[in-house]
């Protein structure tokens, strides 16, 4: 059975890729509604600021366009990303995502920026869905006001990490113990220690054992005699 997925392959455009991109791109970050298309991508292209996505036809044995990203690297290391755009009518997540993943691993970046118009609903719902971009802001560029987003790799890595599951339940901590009592010139007892066996603390001396003084007990009468009787001489 025929492996029917398909092949795609990423590379930085020639000028010769020119005719290929305007035929092929139908939504863009510059023309988002699709009414206006592209003058030309050679002078990106020349600048090697282009990077394009292409997808293998296997019926027709040749490599068609499916998309591209014109970014270009500041002197703060931070990419910035002027155009993206994909076959269709409307931007393709996948696409996009895509693109970005191979730009961002070949020019890595320490930040990277891209302007989309405010009313590009379809772009913002994608920006918002890749992990690392958050918005920074809009300016007004007549006619049209846009959103300003940033993209960091260190908030695309903690996006990135598993959520921390809640740790177990400490255990109980023990009663806090009384303080100690005060005793003359400064001095500090112990706090009372655990109790013994017969209700005396450790820390305690030990009671001196009950001994009932021993005094004239009642008088007995002779043996087998009646009480209160006379003893005998």
């Amino acid at each position: 059975m025929e492996d029917a997925r398909l092949a795609y392959r990423t590379r930085t455009a020639v000028a010769a890729d020119d005719v290929a991109l305007r035929a092929a791109i139908g939504s863009s970050l510059a023309h988002p509604d699709g009414q206006g298309r592209r003058e030309s991508y050679r002078g990106a292209a020349n600048r090697g600021d282009l990077l394009v996505l292409e997808r293998y036809d296997r019926q027709e044995k040749e490599w068609r366009m499916a998309g591209f990203a014109e970014c270009h690297m500041r002197v703060d290391d931070t990419l910035s990303i002027r155009d993206l755009g994909t076959v269709g009518d409307e931007p393709q997540a996948g696409v996009v995502r895509y693109l970005l993943d191979q730009a961002f691993g070949s020019y890595r970046p320490a930040a990277a920026q891209v302007k989309i118009r405010r009313d590009a609903t379809a772009w913002l719902e994608i920006l918002a869905a890749i992990p690392g971009f958050t918005p920074d802001g809009e300016e007004y560029r007549r006619p049209h006001y846009w959103a300003i987003w940033q993209w960091s790799p260190e908030r695309a890595r903690a996006a990135a990490r598993p959520a921390r599951q809640p740790g177990p339940q400490s255990q109980p901590q023990s009663p806090p113990r009384p303080p100690m009592r005060p005793l003359p010139n400064g001095q500090r007892s112990p706090a009372p220690g655990p109790t013994g066996d017969r209700g005396r603390r450790h820390d305690e001396p030990a009671r001196p054992a009950f001994n009932p003084p021993r005094g004239p007990g009642p008088r007995r009468g002779p043996p087998g005699g009646r009480p209160g009787a006379p003893r005998p001489r």
